[in-house]
């Protein structure tokens, strides 16, 4: 055992990332890689339902990309990757697109992933996307 180790102190050789071992991204780093695009900010109102109806959810989206969106929703009280379908309107736009949801934060709102999108809904989220990113 060298002395350095012995008083507590790592040798650079013997990190985990030296060491070939796998290393774990800060919380907020992580968030962010595990994003398949980019999201933007973005208001409008939703309305969240079961596939096959009995249920309707009011929110507000508040963030788009295209593979999901966050929709605030405080009354929300589904679990985690339960189908959805959302319908939202946003920049004089209208979609409906069905969903999982990703995360839940109970009384607060929902992200969810779009599942299948028709190309009618790939080519109007993309109009949306690039309004979004061109604002300030």
């Amino acid at each position: 055992m060298s002395e350095e180790w012995a008083k507590g102190a790592l040798p650079e050789a013997a990190s985990a990332e030296a060491e070939g071992l796998p290393t774990v991204p800060d919380r907020e780093e992580s968030r962010d890689d595990r994003r398949k695009e980019p999201r933007f900010a973005c208001e409008g109102s939703a309305l969240i339902s079961l596939p096959h109806g009995g249920l309707l959810i009011t929110g507000s989206i508040l963030n788009v990309s295209l593979a999901g969106c966050y929709i605030d929703a405080p009354s929300i009280n589904l679990e985690r990757g339960t189908q959805v379908e959302v319908y939202f309107e946003t920049q004089k736009l209208h979609f409906r697109v069905a969903g999982n949801i990703r995360v839940l934060r109970p009384r607060v709102g929902v992200g969810i992933a779009f599942l299948k999108l028709s190309q009618r809904a790939t080519r109007q989220i993309t109009q949306l996307v690039k309004e979004l990113e061109g604002q300030p």
